[in-house]
């Protein structure tokens, strides 16, 4: 009989194998040792052949990283099915093998067995570190031993603890079935039967909180992962529908106390608005005496006292007249765009495209000279107010064409892109433009961009046309450069289609 070395006892004492695998991962030796091993590692194969796969992804690609770097590796854990069909665990560790030149010549390493049970205790230590961070309350629960269906709290994370208005300590030391509503006791017994089958559950509880109190949760079990022979473990995990209760009834106060805080903003803007067209009424109303006296004077001076005034005389008196027939006609704008408000809206279908063409012609007609080429998409239809989107298009391309008025080859342009609520009209020139920079008082009431020497009007017409946009559910909007023409755009109906 031999000496016996060290090397034997090792072989006769452990289950590990020994293996070595080439630079491409393939075994050339395997060593179960004399106790043998429940790990099929064959000469030829890859050690993961058969089904093998790594236990964490994450740990897999370091793994392959240091395989790639050939520095040793330790504690690589893979997943495999033994003949029975049980899930076991293999721990591997290698270190790098050079021959005597320094060339990397594969691995030489150890597999371990770690056995069926690793499989839960890794599943248990990831459910703990899920379940510690989850908002919802989350209790682990163990059966009982023995005949009697008993089972007991183990842990609960904090959301758990408030659920039931106790620490963890007293939920491990109180018996589950006190845990819950006399009402929900049949439904305990179920989950029993379940913890014990290793089944899925799911079912509305009560649960008794510390002092009496109950509270209505969904409850679901999950089993987590184990031998036969341990006893079953599971997840309650809850959802605390009393909260939802409690957190909707606060929801549908604070959006009742929402709406009666709206109800009372609309009738004050309400009031407001008619309080405002009242007094524009009133002042535009009033004016027009003291205006109509300056007017009628200045002219009985022109025709009585022509042949008396000067040159400086006459220029004073035509400024009064300018001024006075100015002062009207900014008056009657402003009339006209306080009727706006009050004027309700009469919808009907309309032909923007003919309505288009109708003013274009109007817009010839008044100034012959004119060279200027207006084209207009047919087919425009929408449904509105005819009166007011009439106007609209008439301060838009009343607009359109006095900007253009200096342009030999005058370009005027309608038409629309997109469909239904999604349409967006445009009015485009190629007039004298403007810049963007001021487009915030674009829409005011009396605002000019130009001269009104230059560009006669009442500085009325955009605060109009923004006016009847929104009265249809629209916005209308502007871009432009000065000497490169306008663009201005308008929708309709697109709040109502939201």
């Amino acid at each position: 009989m031999r000496p016996t070395s060290e090397l034997d006892v090792f072989r006769r004492l452990t289950r590990d194998v020994y293996w070595e695998q080439d630079e491409h991962g393939v075994l050339t030796r395997v060593d179960e040792g004399v106790a043998g091993s429940p790990l099929r590692l064959r000469l030829g194969a890859c050690r993961w052949d058969g089904g093998a796969t790594p236990l964490d992804a994450p740990d897999w690609a370091a793994h392959q990283r240091t395989v790639a770097q050939r520095e040793p590796f330790a504690d690589l854990a893979w997943v495999w099915v033994d003949p029975a069909g049980r899930v076991r665990v293999a721990i591997d560790s290698g270190v790098p093998r050079f021959d005597a030149s320094g060339r990397f010549v594969g691995y030489a390493g150890l597999s371990r067995d770690a056995g069926a049970e690793t499989v839960a205790d890794r599943a248990r230590r990831l459910a703990v570190a899920a379940l510690l961070a989850a908002a919802e309350p989350v209790v682990w629960i163990e059966a009982g031993t023995g005949s009697t269906p008993d089972w007991h709290v183990i842990w609960a994370n904090a959301a758990a603890c408030r659920l039931f208005d106790r620490t963890e300590r007293e939920l491990r030391q109180v018996p589950c079935r006190a845990l819950f509503g006399p009402d929900s006791q049949s439904a305990v017994a179920g989950l029993e039967q379940s913890l014990r089958a290793r089944r899925d559950a799911r079912m509305h509880v009560d649960v008794a909180r510390k002092y009496g109190e109950t509270r209505s949760v969904e409850l679901r079990l999950e089993p987590l992962p184990g031998e036969s022979a341990l006893r079953p473990c599971a997840a309650l995990l809850m959802h605390d529908r009393s909260a939802d209760q409690e957190r909707l009834q606060q929801d549908g106060r604070a959006i009742e106390r929402l709406r009666s805080k709206m109800r009372e903003r609309s009738l004050e803007l309400e009031v407001t608005a008619k309080e405002l067209e009242s007094f524009t009424y009133t002042v535009s109303h009033d004016l027009r005496a003291p205006i109509r006296v300056v007017e009628g004077f200045a002219r009985i001076l022109q025709e009585d006292y022509d042949d008396r005034l000067d040159r400086i005389g006459h220029d004073h008196l035509q400024r009064i007249l300018s001024a006075a027939s100015r002062m009207t006609q900014m008056i009657d704008a402003l009339l006209g765009l306080s009727r706006l408000s009050g004027q309700p809206i009469v919808p009907e279908q309309v032909d923007l495209s003919r309505l288009a063409d109708t003013i274009a012609e109007e817009l010839r007609g008044g100034d012959s000279a004119r060279r200027a080429t207006v084209r207009v998409q047919p087919g425009l239809l929408v449904e509105g107010d005819r009166t007011l989107l009439r106007v609209m298009l008439e301060n838009l391309l009343g607009n359109a064409w006095k900007y253009t008025s200096k342009r030999p080859d005058a370009q005027i342009e309608f038409g629309c892109s997109g469909v239904g609520p999604d349409a967006v009209y445009c009015v485009a020139d190629n007039g004298e433009g403007f810049d963007m920079r001021f487009a915030d008082r674009l829409f005011g009431v009396f605002q000019r961009l130009h001269s009104s020497s230059e560009f006669p009007g009442t500085g009325v017409g955009l605060a109009t046309v923004q006016r009847i946009v929104r009265r249809h559910g629209g916005r209308v909007w502007a871009e432009s450069e000065p000497g490169r023409g306008s663009r201005f755009y308008f929708t309709l109906w697109e709040k109502a289609a939201r």
